[in-house]
């Protein structure tokens, strides 16, 4: 087969330049949000932060009376039912992305924000993400009233 030295041309140049994009992208830093996270919840007053050792990443936080599990779920809802398993009758489910509270995982926002942010990321643009966070807390915690935009 012959290939036309335009196109021998193109893979020359762009072959190269795909590969140093693909080995130079930074691995996602998902501890520094956990730490962001877990700021926010001590100057609410949460005394007893503890980061779980489970396969999902997740955050416990007691203030007194007030226990709440928060989890970073995957940002296209595929944690959707192991979230749900953990709230019981005494529970309340909230999600928060971007300092707003909402009922259900906005999915379509959450997917399309990863997307953008990658994208951004990779041009050195942005240098980190804001996932979901699930939360599950007891009902009178009052989770949804926390200042949740301090996250953003």
């Amino acid at each position: 087969m012959n290939f036309s030295p335009a196109l021998k041309l193109l893979l020359a140049v762009f072959l190269p330049l795909t590969l140093f994009w693909k080995l130079t992208v930074k691995a996602d830093n998902d501890d520094r949000r956990k730490d962001d996270v877990i700021a926010f919840l001590a100057r609410q007053g949460f005394h007893e932060i503890v980061t779980e050792g489970l396969d999902f990443r997740g955050i416990q936080a007691v203030n007194g009376a007030c226990h709440m599990r928060i989890v970073m779920p995957s940002y296209y809802g595929a944690d959707r039912d192991m979230i749900r398993n953990l709230v019981t009758a005494d529970d309340t489910l909230i999600f928060v992305h971007r300092g707003r509270v909402y009922q259900e995982q906005p999915i379509l926002l959450t997917v399309s924000a990863e997307l953008w942010t990658r994208a951004l990321g990779k041009m050195g643009f942005a240098d980190h993400h804001t996932p979901v966070l699930a939360v599950v807390a007891k009902r009178r915690c009052d989770g949804d009233r926390l200042p949740w935009e301090e996250l953003q």
